[in-house]
């Protein structure tokens, strides 16, 4: 039977060819005739091309060998199956497939497939580098799917833009695919900071306070390489969403305080912080100072990267007011009244008279302490030299 059929190719191909040569001589409606047959024919070619396409995991041919499928039925590229996806996208969902895409894309490109910005189908219906960051169906795929974004980049088919622009960042920020997440982040750290998630800042998406199946895995996750490119801003601790909520309390919101500090705990040890942790809950959230200062007990003698000790932090803050915390001012040592903020270069007092509030009380205070800090310094009489 196989012999059969493939002598009934070869007889069709050879008939096809015989009538090529004698199409000059031949009756229009005859030609006609055989052009529609030939259309016919093909557009079966493409159909069956197509949805060998779409099943690469099972078929495993060798690239030079889709190759060449693919420069002999290149139209196979577009072809579509019942849910409107693209072989592309069918590739990219199997793990047994996926070496195969920056092949699929790169003739994507040459034939335009999807539409001249489509990039090869990559941007088309599905969003193939959205799958590239998502598909976590196990963790040892990881590195596969790595491996083919380094190859796309490579290519110049992933852009550094398509990190925003295709929320690549927080599609990735999971476990299964923390290879992934490290290498968008090496590669666009600023993205940590500056990238949106669900109309918010990246880290406030990660946590999910507005979707329920956010672990605290996730923000783990996002939290280690945030202190790893933000150290001075904390990891993006206390970056503060369009509501005026930072992703700290946001996050003892949603996993609750004891599991927020825990997962902090991992990145920032408590025995040993090396960074102002302090400094950074006394300006943004000073409501959980107990939370954090009977975990991190020896933060409280760090300094800032401003070079500030953790009161003058606190006062320049603008939330230590006399009415409400008396005694913050009232214990200050005499070295610390009189010491400059290294941050403002500006006497305590003066920083309590300055920002915003201007608590008149806490100036009064802390001048009473010192009144001479007030006075400013006489210039010196200069000698006329005699002639």
């Amino acid at each position: 039977m196989a012999a059969a059929i493939e002598g009934n190719l070869d007889q069709f191909i050879k008939t096809i060819g015989t009538f090529q040569s004698m199409k000059g001589s031949l009756d229009t409606n005859f030609c006609n005739g055989l052009k529609q047959i030939v259309n016919d024919a093909m557009k079966q070619v493409t159909d069956h091309t197509g949805e060998y396409l779409h099943n690469l995991r099972e078929h495993q041919p060798d690239e030079d060998t889709l190759q060449q499928i693919i420069d002999n039925v290149p139209s196979s590229l577009s072809h579509e199956d019942e849910d409107g996806c693209l072989p592309i996208l069918s590739a990219v969902r199997s793990n047994q497939s996926l070496q195969y895409v920056p092949l699929l894309a790169k003739e994507g490109v040459k034939h335009k497939v999807g539409g001249d910005n489509a990039r090869g189908g990559l941007l088309g219906f599905g969003n193939v580098l959205q799958e590239l960051a998502d598909q976590d169906d196990h963790i040892d795929d990881d590195p596969l799917y790595l491996d083919v974004i380094k190859k796309l980049r490579e290519s110049k088919l992933l852009l550094r833009e398509d990190i925003e622009k295709h929320q690549l960042l927080y599609y990735a920020c999971r476990p299964k695919t923390l290879m992934r997440f490290e290498y968008f982040s090496g590669w666009c750290p600023a993205g940590l900071k500056t990238h949106q998630a669900t109309g918010h800042p990246l880290i406030h998406g990660i946590i999910g306070i507005f979707h329920y199946s956010s672990r605290i895995e996730d923000f783990s996750i996002f939290l280690k390489s945030a202190l790893k490119y933000h150290p001075n801003d904390l990891g993006l601790l206390f970056q503060m969403d369009r509501e005026g909520q930072t992703a700290c309390e946001r996050a003892f919101k949603k996993y609750g305080n004891d599991k927020t500090m825990s997962a902090i705990g991992e990145l920032i040890p408590f025995d040993d912080p090396k960074l102002p942790i302090l400094h950074h809950v006394a300006e943004h959230v000073p409501q959980y100072m107990k939370d954090f200062a009977c975990r991190y007990l020896s933060a409280p003698y760090l300094r800032d990267s401003q070079g500030r000790t953790l009161p003058q932090a606190a006062l320049a803050s603008g939330n230590k007011t006399f009415i409400d915390d008396p005694m913050f001012f009232l214990e200050m040592s005499d070295e610390q009244v009189r010491e400059i903020d290294p941050g403002s270069d500006l006497y305590p007092f003066m920083v309590a008279a300055s920002g915003q509030t201007c608590d008149l009380s806490a100036v009064y205070a802390l001048m009473k302490r010192n009144p001479s800090l007030a006075r400013p310094n006489k210039p010196q009489r200069r000698r006329k030299s005699k002639k």
